[in-house]
């Protein structure tokens, strides 16, 4: 049986027109969805949960009829990681949680399950406030899975930028060079801007600590990845970093004006709060 199949089924059993069933179109429209329920269109994992969530159908109960293996193909995967990446960036801890059971109650191998469900937990961990108790173990878990991951998709990129702070600068180094590595050539914006937030990391870590010696692969790196509109925080950031760096090195004056221009530049585009932590670099290293 195929969700579209599974959704017709449960949608008759409640005596629902499919207007009502998707909540007027509002979580996905009516002619849309009919062509989901003929298996005509597939439905995105984001949509799927809000239909489950807004008709009182359980997710686990869901999924334990769905014959899961013939429809949850490669498509369905992406899908939820842009799911996961959409509730983590939207703060929505309950949306990551309907999405653990929405894998394991899937029919993926286990070791897909267990990556699976630790990249959601990673998400939940990053979420945590201040105040409340870190996971230690769940940490060291990610770190050392993120740490051999073989290759690095969008998703998984945007988790260990976010987890570097976690990581000591070496660890760091190394991961980021792989993952470098793997993407330095694409033409995806998206993915060219991750490349450059990690390089942006990697680059401030180095000053933070004092290790400006092997710097040079990140800085030839940023350089490589050109200007785009899309970019140009991005590039500002890099370029921040890497003329700071090179006034620490060479004492050049003119580098250090360039970090001097480029953090104003950010203040002058509304990045108030990031320039004031640049400013606070350009003072403490003046």
């Amino acid at each position: 049986m195929t969700i579209g199949e599974l959704l017709k089924e449960y949608r008759i059993t409640q005596g629902k027109k499919q207007k009502e069933f998707t909540n007027d179109g509002v979580i996905v429209s009516q002619s849309y969805y009919s062509k989901v329920e003929k298996n005509a269109h597939r439905i995105t994992a984001d949509s799927l949960i809000d239909l489950l969530h807004y008709n009182n159908i359980p997710v686990w109960d869901f999924f334990s009829r769905l014959n899961i293996i013939d429809d949850m193909n490669k498509q369905e995967i992406d899908e939820l990681n842009k799911t996961m990446a959409g509730a983590f960036y939207s703060n929505d801890t309950d949306r990551l949680y309907s999405l653990i059971t929405v894998v394991d109650e899937s029919n993926l191998s286990d070791k897909d399950k267990q990556e699976e469900i630790l990249l959601i937990q990673a998400c939940l961990e990053l979420m945590k406030k201040p105040d409340e108790k870190p996971d230690i173990e769940l940490r060291n878990k990610i770190r050392d899975k993120i740490f051999n991951i073989p290759n690095f998709n969008y998703q998984k990129i945007s988790l260990f930028c976010n987890f570097m702070k976690f990581y000591d600068l070496e660890s760091n180094k190394m991961i980021s060079r792989k993952i470098i590595d793997q993407h330095i050539n694409t033409k995806d914006s998206k993915m060219q801007a991750a490349l450059l937030a990690i390089i942006v990391n990697i680059l401030a870590f180095s000053v933070r600590d004092g290790k400006l010696q092997e710097t040079e692969y990140f800085i030839n790196s940023g350089d490589q990845i050109k200007t785009q509109p899309e970019l140009v925080f991005y590039k500002s950031a890099f370029y921040f970093f890497k003329n700071l760096i090179n006034y620490q090195l060479t004492h050049d004056q003119e580098s250090y004006e360039n970090s001097k221009k480029t953090q104003a530049f950010l203040l002058s585009i509304g990045m108030e709060e990031y320039s004031k932590v640049l400013g606070s670099l350009l003072e403490k290293y003046k």
